[in-house]
């Protein structure tokens, strides 16, 4: 997804230069979506036998009376509100404070997902040398410094150093609290699953706040402490975290 996400602006530049059509990214997402089907096809996956009655809704929500799940479902909303939100506003606040053509602008998404791979990459071996809770506090600290550099930086570098420090300090946060909430209730792992993807709505609430922020504002910044909200959410949790 990461990877993808990256890769999409800089198809879009491609084919807009070169052909006039930046929607030839398109065809290119189709082919291998398809080609990822086909391979997918082939594999032969064991699944485990299903006992029991199926996990109904009632049973994933019921889930947020315990309050360890109910934080981490809240913090899977910070985390991809902050996902999202950044992509959303980190190239209009290149526009308002630089002057940006859109063009330019729209590389941030770029910045900002390549910088996600890397912390993906990294996180699978740091986690294997330091605790959970450890690293955990320092990509929310990255973040919450990142937070400060957008709100108060003025140059290109700046601006681009803190879309990227928020991309590699979120890249590890979902998985460390979506492993906290599996093994807080290992018996009803398939139920804190579904209520854990159900927090990626979140990547639709913080949008809508940052939008009525900056429209009655008027200014692209007064989005930002939307998403610093989060990152203090996502500070506040940090103690629930397993180390």
């Amino acid at each position: 997804k990461a990877i993808a996400s990256f890769v999409a602006p800089i198809l879009a530049g491609w084919g807009a230069v070169h052909y006039g059509k930046w929607q030839l990214l398109f065809p290119v997402f189709a082919v291998v979506s398809v080609l990822a089907v086909v391979f997918l096809a082939r594999d032969k996956v064991r699944e485990e036998e299903i006992t029991g009655k199926a996990s109904s809704f009632s049973d994933c929500f019921g889930l947020l009376k315990n309050p360890l799940i109910a934080l981490c479902f809240l913090g899977i909303m910070c985390h991809v509100g902050i996902d999202v939100g950044t992509n959303v506003i980190a190239p209009k606040i290149l526009m308002e404070k630089l002057g940006a053509a859109l063009e330019t602008a729209g590389y941030a998404a770029s910045v900002y997902f390549l910088f996600r791979t890397i912390g993906c990459l990294t996180g699978s071996f740091v986690l294997t040398k330091v605790s959970n809770r450890l690293f955990f506090l320092f990509s929310v600290l990255m973040m919450a410094a990142a937070v400060f550099m957008l709100w108060f930086g003025t140059g290109k570098a700046v601006l681009t150093a803190a879309v990227a420090m928020i991309g590699f300090g979120n890249s590890n946060v979902f998985s460390i609290i979506f492993a906290r909430a599996l093994l807080h209730d290992e018996i009803k792992k398939n139920e804190v699953s579904g209520l854990m993807i159900m927090g990626l709505f979140g990547g639709t609430v913080f949008p809508l706040i940052m939008g009525r922020a900056v429209d009655i504002v008027g200014t692209q910044s007064a989005a930002i402490p939307v998403i610093g909200a989060g990152v203090l959410y996502l500070l506040a949790l940090t103690p629930k975290i397993k180390a």
